[in-house]
């Protein structure tokens, strides 16, 4: 016997309801996967294409019923690993927590189809649902869960392990959300207000620090809770174990982090949105919905900060613009996300919406001069970059996005998936409000005279005239559960004659067809796994039987009872056609009837269809142009069926032969044995020629009679068969199920018997399955050439499921026996008929009682060994289009098409030939042509002037690897060809963000963006003289031991390094040498494109620029009061330099306030500013006696009022307050001493936060390139750490091509390949330690995509 997992084989589930509470979830990936019923659909957005299916198995305690509903599912945000050194590649990247309504959490490994961990809570409450749950702390990760009602605990996935739990008493939980910017940090919100932090420090419970705040008013707005009439406030039944879905199902709260403001949250309530800074632990404004708007249903995405995307529960998308100033959003937009032609009234309820992320946005600069240049959108900027094509690229336009651009994707409940693009309408030309205004997006670049943003929005716009909602996509999936199904079989009208092996029927289409609950027929083609088409016949009544006409047509029952006097039944037949999708009503009856339909078979050629009814005569029609009932069968049929074609005899000399054995031995008959043994059907029915119209079906009794009618011209007659032993059927045994192929009769009956007929012979035989009733009993199809002709599968009243071969001796020992299928109940059962060739698995369609469809194959059964079951294999996978996600590549594919995208190759190369006589994309030479393989490939990598850190031949051996999947088409579309057109020639870094962002690696992505702006403030000194140039051995000695007290608010100056005075925009040099002024726009890169999913943080050496953050928070919180309010809002005053703003504060404290004379000293000493020594010591003894009594700001502030800002940013970085530290020193400290802060900041963010690339651009920004090298290195990232140095040296290059002038001394020892910038220069060791480890990580990549065969799908 063998057994199968639940994820084996293909399957479409039945469409999503209220009870999944809308659970959906994007990857970084780009798939997205939600709740359908009891499983999990994932979907490619791009293709809108199905990739594949997980159901949850039920639990052990209730096997025989439905798994419960999933409620929650949440991507890991890991990217592939690159350690190839191991026996198995890991695909980590692939991994999804779903959890449902009785508790369970399961970890699939997407990629395998498997569950990997198993999470599980024992309570004495009862099943604790879940509610919602995400990943946090990263490496390793752990998953918050909101268990039942009030319950959050954290897991740890590795040891199966609950490390942490919290109660909420009486309040229920709703949400849990993730911080972008620090993944250790995640808040959780209630229905009645609450909002908590939590950071995980560590797995010990001990370093798990919360915090917890009360959102006030929202019991008494009534929105949150619902109030009994003595005044008592309920919440939900907490003592059930459900969750907040399933008690409050209309009362839903979201919050979702900021990515471009930290320290955000967006709060949603069911009417309106709280914004709240979690550094003051307030609100900071409240959005209320306009009157006659629906509930929310969730937060989409706030664009830069300025424009967020709601759902609502009514299934209409809203777009709100954040108001001049403050945190205060106004509607713009209010559409339904729903196409208003071709929907059915009601409109299908929308359960779920998804923000999917396009990875990147092109977007062009609005200078004339620069028409075809591209910018990005940054809080520092849009600064143009001029394109590097040659006029012999001719590359295809590539698509300008709006800064505003949103994709979502809608699940309604009739199993449609809607994608839709939300724009703003201002196409083709400047939107301008209704005075004349040119409307500037928020962030695009024009910056006033004090280096903050330039918003010249007006507030009276016309909002109807800015959004858009565009629909781009549509995927069909099951519309309602399936309540059986049928395939379509061989015709004997299309049989061949003449030659051996010529009697078997025409191949079948690859279609089946599936009848739902909801009244309609769907067809799938079970080679893709997609729904073809739909028919709404039934009037949304339930489909009781679905049989097919030939190859061309269906016919359906559907039925209702009729209350009241009289009763009886409506009986609706319905024949449709599948090519035209018209539908017409058969047997219209005025009057109901007596009887309701029982089921529906319909002859191989589709001639012939009779009707079975419960208590009446059984009817039979020809299906004839014009359908008419032949005529009527009163007999008490307890099943009848049609009999199919003969089996091809190509192996007849075979069976021949054991059949000879057989009889020596005197075994048991088989039905090889009585096929040798039966004569031709050719001869047996040579004696006219209307017998190749006659068509025959058997039947049995409840007297537990059995026979065989042939239907010939209309007429129903005896086939005379040769009846068996009179033993062979017991008057008192009930026939339940039967299978009829010529000339077999298969029978089952209610004791498990199975029996089978010769009806040319009466050869007979029969054995117990000892598994109680049969239900169904289906012949297999056989091909020329199978070694077997008898192979069965039966269908039990349980819905368990056996394969029989009844071609050997004993077919209870050559078996395969699925007592249940994942503990899925099996409804109906069909083969697949499409089977061409013999070495081809069998494949078993099947109708599951949670109302699924599945495909699963059965392996041939060899020699003594059981079948068993098994995923389809390659050759059945059939696709409309490719599926283009480098995530579902096999990894070590997917790892060698980043690193082509890293270095570049031709975008020729990705162009897929087609035999049209068409124009290309691209010009090719003849030579580069594809159409031979093992021709030489290395004329598609980019030439460049940068160093070569690989061998060519690895370059090429990773080309031919990736070759067949280029030919399908599986690694870019042609959105990303185009985009990767526009880039791959500006540079290491933009390629390496490029190649990133298509792996969902976004805060990598961010890093490279950023990285070559990084790299130019340190050629003009931001991180001190030795950060970029190179020095003397003596300067640079002397450099790196020089005390931090001896050079505060200093800079060390040589006569060869230029060094900025001031890196705001009046930046000059210190270089006399150097004439030409600093100027951002004309010097400092930019980025090729924008990110919409990633965080984009403020470049830590743009001093300017978080100054203008800094600025910008403190008039958010001018309205806030209270004693901690205030001293937060002194503290962000002195930080950007604005004593006189902090002493007016410092004043207005009341007398009877505890820090009364505390705030009149540091007003005092703020206001005095008298530098004297003796003042600055007494300043410095108070401070250190503030530190003393855990008052750090307080001391921070009377450093501040003496100058001594870099011993107040130490005071503040060891309070734990690093973004303050931050904005401190970008006002005050310049230079090394600036660095020096930057430095251990990446330190802490690197070792506690453990986010490693935005430690790498502190590393970056504070001028400490080594250190940033090793830390790659130390993370086994051997391709990003060689696209850094390569990075750069393309840095320094540029730097030195803007100043000629610059003279650096030469470097003893140094590489002749690299011209690195600061230390670099220094560590020759490590760079060339970099490069091996590069080239080993190449040759491991090679033996790994030639030791693994090509996997399309």
């Amino acid at each position: 016997m063998s057994g199968v997992e639940a994820g084996v084989g293909w399957m479409l589930s039945p469409p999503p309801s209220k009870d999944n509470g809308g659970a959906a979830h994007c990857s970084p990936h780009g798939l997205v996967a939600y709740g359908a019923g009891s499983s999990v659909v994932v979907v490619e957005p791009r293709s809108m294409q199905l990739v594949t299916v997980l159901p949850m198995p039920s639990p052990k305690s209730i096997s025989l019923q439905p798994a419960p509903f999933v409620t929650a599912v949440q991507w890991i945000p890991e990217g592939i690993p690159r350690d190839l050194a191991g026996q198995d590649v890991s695909t980590a990247h692939l991994q999804l927590a779903v959890g449902d309504r009785h508790g369970r959490v399961a970890i699939w490994d997407v990629a395998s189809g498997d569950i990997s961990t198993w999470l599980d809570v024992d309570t004495e409450k009862g099943r604790q649902g879940i509610q919602d749950l995400c990943w946090v702390y990263g490496q390793p990760w752990l998953l918050a869960v909101i268990h039942g009602p009030t319950c959050l605990n954290i897991w740890d996935p590795r040891t199966g392990r609950c490390i942490w739990k919290f109660d909420s008493g009486g309040e229920l939980l709703g949400c849990v959300r993730a911080d972008p910017f620090d993944s250790r940090q995640f808040c959780l919100v209630g229905l009645r207000g609450l909002l908590m932090t939590i950071l995980v420090g560590g797995v010990p419970e001990s370093e798990i620090l919360t915090k917890q705040y009360i959102i006030s008013g929202q019991d008494e707005k009534g929105s949150m809770v619902e109030k009994s009439k003595d005044g008592s406030v309920t919440s939900g039944s907490s003592s059930s174990g459900a969750p907040a879905l399933a008690s409050s199902p209309g009362i839903i709260v979201r919050c979702m982090y900021s990515r471009t403001r930290r320290g955000l949250v967006y709060v949603m309530m069911p009417r309106e949105i709280v914004i709240f800074d979690l550094a003051f632990g307030m609100p900071l404004a409240t959005t209320s919905l306009p009157p006659g708007c629906s509930k929310l249903l969730d937060l989409l995405t706030c664009i830069d900060g300025d424009v967020l995307y709601c759902a609502h529960q009514d299934g209409k998308v809203s777009a709100w613009r954040r108001k001049e100033g403050m945190q205060v959003f106004t509607m713009c937009l209010m559409s339904t996300l729903m196409p208003s032609i071709g929907s059915p009234v009601p409109a299908p309820a929308v359960l779920a919406v998804i923000h999917c992320p396009l990875q990147l946005q092109m977007q062009t600069s609005s200078n004339d001069d620069q028409s075809g240049s591209l910018q990005v959108n940054s809080p520092s900027g849009a600064i143009p970059i001029p394109s590097t094509f040659s006029q012999n690229d001719q590359l295809s336009k590539v698509k300008v996005s709006s800064p505003l651009e949103a994709t979502l994707l809608s699940v309604s409940d009739d199993g449609r998936l809607w994608r839709w693009v939300i724009d703003d309408d201002g196409t083709g030309s400047e939107p301008v409000s209704l005075n004349g205004t040119k409307l500037t997006p928020r962030g695009s670049g024009e910056l006033n005279t004090i280096g903050e943003p330039l918003h010249s929005i007006s507030d009276g716009f016309n909002s109807e005239m800015l959004f858009k909602l565009d629909l781009t996509g549509q995927l069909q999936l099951l519309s309602s559960a399936v309540s059986t199904l049928a395939v379509p079989m061989p015709s004997m009208l299309s049989m061949g004659h003449g030659g051996e092996g010529s009697n078997f029927g025409a191949v079948s289409i690859p279609l089946t067809a599936l009848a739902c609950q909801g009244g309609n027929l769907e067809l799938v083609d079970s080679a893709a796994n997609t729904i073809t088409a739909s028919f709404s016949v039934h009037n949304n009544q339930p489909v009781r039987g679905v049989r097919w006409l030939g190859n061309t047509r269906l016919v359906s029952f559907s039925y209702t009872e009729v209350k009241g006097k009289g009763g009886g039944f409506v009986n609706r037949l319905v024949v449709t056609c599948v090519r035209s999708g018209h539908s017409k009503v058969l047997r219209v009856i005025q009057k109901p009837e007596r009887s309701p339909m029982r089921a529906l078979r319909t002859s191989p050629s589709g001639r012939y269809l009779l009707i079975l009814f419960k208590e009446a005569p059984a009817e039979v029609w020809a299906m004839t142009r014009t359908p008419q009932m032949v005529r009527t069968l009163a007999l008490p049929f307890t099943v009848m069926e049609w009999a199919l074609p003969p089996a091809p005899k190509a192996a007849a000399a075979a069976a021949v032969s054991s059949a000879r054995k057989s009889a020596m031995m005197k075994e048991q008959s088989t039905i090889a044995s009585a096929a040798a043994s039966s004569p031709s059907p050719s001869s047996a029915s040579a004696d006219s020629q209307d017998s190749e119209n006659a068509e025959s079906f058997a039947f049995a009794l409840v007297n537990g009679s059995i026979g065989v009618f042939e239907l010939r011209n209309r007429r129903v007659q005896n086939f005379r068969p040769k009846w068996p032993s009179s033993s062979f059927v017991s008057a008192d045994v009930l026939i339940t199920a039967m299978a009829y192929r010529t000339p077999h009769v298969v029978m089952g009956d209610r004791t498990g018997n199975i029996r089978w007929w010769d009806v040319v012979t009466g050869l007979s035989s029969s054995f117990s399955t000892h598994r109680g009733g049969v239900r169904r009993i289906k012949f297999a199809p056989v091909r020329i050439g199978d070694p077997t002709r008898g192979r069965i599968a039966v269908l039990f009243n349980d819905h368990s499921f056996a394969v029989y071969d009844l071609d050997t001796h004993d077919p209870l020992a050559h078996t395969l026996v699925q007592p249940h299928l994942g503990s899925i109940l099996v409804l109906e059962l069909e083969w697949y008929p499409l089977r061409v060739d013999k070495n081809e698995p069998l494949l078993l369609c099947i109708a599951g009682a949670d109302g699924s469809f599945r495909l699963l194959e059965v392996q041939n059964f060899v020699g003594g060994k059981s079948g068993q079951l098994a995923k389809p294999t390659q050759w059945q996978r059939y696709r409309p289009m490719p599926l283009c996600c480098p995530a579902l590549l096999p990894p070590p594919h997917a790892l060698s098409l980043r690193v082509l995208l890293q270095q570049g190759v031709h975008p020729s190369w990705f162009t897929v030939e087609t035999a049209s006589t068409g124009e290309a994309s691209f010009q090719r030479t003849p030579s580069q042509a594809l159409g031979s393989r093992g021709g030489d490939l290395r004329h598609y990598l980019l030439s460049n002037q940068n160093p070569i850190l690989r061998e060519t031949v690895f370059a090429e051996v990773l080309l031919k690897a990736l070759e067949p999947y280029r030919r399908a088409g599986h690694l870019l579309d042609e959105e990303r060809k185009e985009q990767y057109a526009a880039v791959c020639r500006q540079g290491v870094a933009t390629r390496c963000a490029f190649a990133a962002a298509q792996f969902g690696e976004y805060s990598e992505a961010v890093f490279w963006l950023q990285l070559p702006r990084a790299l130019a403030l340190l050629s003009y000194g931001s991180a001190g003289p030795t950060g970029f140039w190179r020095t003397t051995k003596k300067e640079h000695s002397s450099a790196t031991e020089q005390k931090p007290q001896e050079s505060e608010g200093k800079d060390i100056c040589t006569s060869e390094v230029p060094v900025n005075k001031s890196l705001d925009r009046e930046m000059s040099f210190r270089n006399p040498k150097v004439a030409t002024p600093y100027s951002p726009e004309g010097v400092l890169p930019g980025a090729p494109f924008k990110l919409t999913h990633g965080c984009m943080d403020i470049l830590p050496s743009e001093q300017s620029v978080i100054r203008s953050v800094a600025r910008e928070r403190i008039g958010w919180h001018e309205k806030f009061t209270g004693t901690e309010a205030n001293q937060r809002r002194v503290h962000e005053l002195i930080a950007i330099g604005d004593f006189e703003s902090a002493v007016t504060l410092l004043l207005a404290t009341p007398p009877d306030n505890p820090l009364f004379y505390m705030d009149a000293l540091r007003a005092v000493s703020l206001a005095s500013a008298v530098s004297k020594g003796l003042h600055e010591l007494a300043v410095k003894v108070v401070a250190a006696n503030m530190v003393g009594t855990d008052d750090s700001l307080s001391g921070t502030h009377l450093l501040c009022a003496v100058g001594r800002y870099q011993e107040a940013c130490s005071q503040l970085q060891d309070a734990g307050r690093w973004v303050d530290a931050a904005t401190l020193a970008a006002t005050h400290l310049q230079g090394s001493d600036h660095a020096r802060v930057l430095e251990r900041w990446a330190h802490h963010v690197l070792n506690n936060e453990r986010n490693l690339w935005r430690a790498m651009m502190l590393f970056v920004a504070a001028g400490e390139l080594v250190e940033a090298l090793a830390t790659l290195r130390d993370a086994k990232q051997p391709d990003t750490s060689a696209m850094f140095l390569l990075a750069c040296h393309e840095a320094k290059v540029t730097a030195k091509s803007s100043l000629p002038d610059m003279m650096e001394p030469e470097v003893a020892g140094g590489d002749d390949l690299f011209d690195l910038p600061g230390d670099l220069a220094y560590h020759h060791d490590d760079v060339q330690a970099v490069c091996e480890y590069y080239g080993e990580y190449q040759r491991h990549l090679a033996h790994a995509c030639t030791a693994n065969g090509t996997i399309m799908d």
